[in-house]
């Protein structure tokens, strides 16, 4: 159940765009028929690099605009031109290349591979390098291979790696061949030379590797045969100092450092221990958590404030539409406000993955593999009460033996990690563009998503983090040692879970509802499997209040994610096996047996008919539970089953053993049992 797998949903954002000032505008583009596309093969160098220049903006322009370009084999032309004799022409065709796959990524990378850019890139790549190679060796210029490169040789780097950063992220066959091409050690001497290369530079190879660097064997083979590379990004994330007053933008050295954490962490099992005894991932991970923790210190609730502050001043100057240059401004800063939240989505992402490596979790144990995504409430620092000699003397069951490293790992996501989490997944005032005054929905567009998106990966990696300490430390010491901490997580969770559910917005709805609602929607779904898994670590210690219950079963009704139903079934089915509770049971078990009848009628959720009757065997099997008797027997539980044994054998027999494997088996291991259940109840019952 509700376990976060570790795929990459974190997209950096691209450089903006170059746009050059007194080149053609749109409206001389309409009035000249296809100047810049014809000029493009003009005889004359200048004509050449001005159609390049010119064609650079205009791709910038409307979407008409740029497909009536790219319909006259804009992008062919420019790929010719990266063989152009003169550099000044090469150069602006490679930004207008550059500049084409951040606004029209895919189907133009997509083109751009079939028309084998790689090849003229790669050369370029590879002149580029030798005088990047000069100019730290202090080499002359005379010994370059391009003539006049080095005044803008770092644009010219930058916008190679952009266009391979973008095409990497296209596909799996483009990705192949890029790994073709040996770009590796191009990107990593950036990295290595990163105190005397422009910042810029070095962002954007760091990006472009930890994309490439995600879930890619090719490139995992080629680290494993260059051990120094993990070296150098071990020491980059020492050595970057992120201080007030530093010279070098200290957004920018913020994100690289985790991003050189993020291609640590996607190639954690290469890195080599200090010790022959310790556990490589686990030792890597001592390093990388107290760094990517330092980087979740952002105060989101001054960011809304600062935004809002910067919306408001556009207003009060009377900045509008006809003052593009003042509005670029805003704009600017904006982005530079939203880029904050991006650095924050990733290191929380890195840190979830952390999360997840740590856990010895069996998905069959659990049963389903369906999770895909996991403020005014007041947390203290100390919200768990964990002191760290709490946590490394903990006791232990004999058969499992910790290591010191684990439970350091488990010290540093308790005591330094958590308090971050409680904070940023909160919602604030702007996270939700339904909930703030709609004068100023331009501030909540532009911040909104990477608010919400922040809530989401606070809340999953919160998710792993409980899944960790239940699963991975025998004898569940969160819930056994620390069970008060438990129980108060489990109270601020629902006060969480009702912010999100907000005024019933209808959660994971179908494509037309907007984005920031079904972000809403993965939220709930992700704090469902929080709860669910300390409801089974607390079993029949849940603080419940009255009202949850009906809180969890009105979700489910207006829910039409199956995934979130299966958590809510989950989650209510540990609930209902409380002792001393029975008005709670009845509700439990009225709500379950709706849920098979209406299943036995549309048999629209295999999922959930297998859940909701996997939670009946659980709730009701032994006749010694107080609330035995007066619910199941007395409810005619029985009878319904016994009605119910050819549809869900039916059910069964729907579902694919070649496509479904995996929820076969469960619907046949659940449809024997179903059997079984029934025999032994009747039996028991003495019928």
């Amino acid at each position: 159940m509700g376990k976060v797998e570790k795929t990459k949903k974190f997209k950096p954002p691209k450089p903006t765009p170059i746009i050059e000032e007194n080149r053609d505008s749109e409206e001389d583009f309409n009035g000249k028929g296809l100047p810049v596309i014809e000029q493009l093969s003009s005889p004359k160098a200048t004509e050449r690099a001005w159609a390049a220049s010119s064609a650079s903006n205009l791709v910038m322009g409307d979407s008409k605009t740029r497909h009536l370009l790219l319909s006259n084999n804009l992008i062919s032309i420019l790929i010719e031109r990266l063989t152009d004799s003169v550099y000044e022409v090469v150069n602006e065709a490679l930004g207008t290349l550059r500049n084409l796959t951040i606004v029209d990524n895919v189907e133009v990378c997509v083109e751009m591979y079939d028309k084998n850019i790689l090849t003229p890139l790669m050369m370029l790549a590879s002149k580029g390098g030798m005088i990047v190679d000069n100019i730290l060796r202090e080499i002359p210029p005379e010994s370059d291979p391009i003539e006049d490169a080095r005044k803008t040789i770092w644009n010219f780097i930058e916008n190679i790696i952009c266009i391979i950063w973008s095409l990497s992220e296209t596909s799996q066959k483009i990705l192949r061949g890029i790994n073709n091409t040996n770009f590796v050690p191009f990107l990593m001497s950036c990295l290595i030379n990163s105190e005397k290369i422009p910042i810029s530079t070095v962002l954007i190879a760091a990006q472009c590797l930890h994309t490439m660097t995600d879930d890619n064997p090719d490139i995992y083979l080629h680290f494993k045969q260059n051990p120094q590379y993990m070296q150098v990004l071990l020491n980059g994330i020492k050595v970057i100092k992120i201080e007030e007053n530093s010279p070098l933008p200290v957004d920018d050295l913020l994100l690289i450092r985790v991003l050189y954490c993020g291609i640590l962490s996607n190639f954690s099992s290469i890195y080599i221990p200090s010790k022959p005894e310790s556990d490589p991932i686990t030792e890597l991970n001592l390093q990388l958590i107290p760094v990517l923790v330092s980087c979740l210190t952002l105060d989101i609730n001054k960011l809304a404030e600062d935004a809002i502050a910067l919306f408001i001043k556009n207003e009060e100057n009377n900045i509008g539409i006809d003052h593009p240059k003042d509005t670029s401004i805003v704009e600017e800063k904006l982005n530079g406000l939203n880029s904050q939240l991006t650095t924050l989505q990733l290191a929380l992402e890195i840190l979830a993955g952390i999360g997840l490596v740590n856990s010895s979790i069996d998905e069959d144990d659990w049963q389903d593999d369906l999770c895909e995504g996991i403020n005014d409430i007041e947390c203290s620092t100390n919200f768990l009460s964990m002191e760290d000699d709490d946590i490394l003397m903990m006791d232990v069951n004999n058969n499992h033996e910790i290591s010191t490293q684990n439970m350091s790992i488990l010290k540093l996501l308790t005591t330094d990690l958590l308090p971050h989490l409680f904070r940023l997944a909160n919602p604030i005032h702007l996270s939700f563009p339904e909930q703030f005054d709609s004068s100023k929905s331009i501030v909540a567009s532009t911040i909104t998503s990477s608010l919400v998106t922040v809530h989401l990966r606070s809340v999953e990696c919160l998710n792993n983090y409980l899944l960790t300490m239940a699963e991975t430390i025998e004898g569940k010491l969160l819930f056994t040692e620390h069970a008060s901490d438990a129980k108060q997580m489990w109270i601020w969770l629902f006060e969480l879970f009702s912010k999100f559910v907000g005024n019933g917005i209808k959660v994971e709805a179908a494509k037309d509802f907007k984005q920031e609602q079904e972000m809403r929607g993965k939220i709930l779904e992700t704090l469902v499997g929080c709860l669910w898994t300390l409801s089974r670590g607390l079993d029949s210690n849940v603080p419940l209040e009255t009202n949850q219950i009906q809180i969890l079963i009105d979700c489910f009704n207006s829910s039409v994610s199956e995934s979130m139903n299966v958590k809510i079934i989950g989650t209510l089915g540990v609930i209902a096996r409380r002792q001393n509770a029975i008005d709670d049971n009845k509700m439990v078990g009225t709500f379950l047996l709706t849920v098979i009848k209406n299943q036995a009628v549309q048999l629209s959720s295999p999922e959930c008919m297998i859940e909701a009757l996997n939670a009946i065997y659980d709730i009701y099997s032994d006749k010694n539970f107080d609330y035995d008797e007066p619910v199941f027997v007395r409810g005619g539980y029985l009878q319904l089953l016994e009605r119910v044994i050819e549809v869900v054998h039916n059910m069964t027999k729907t579902i694919s053993k070649n496509t479904s494997r995996d929820l076969r088996l469960r619907a046949d291991e659940t449809y024997e049992n179903l059997i079984s259940f029934i025999e032994y109840k009747k039996k028991e019952i003495g019928l």
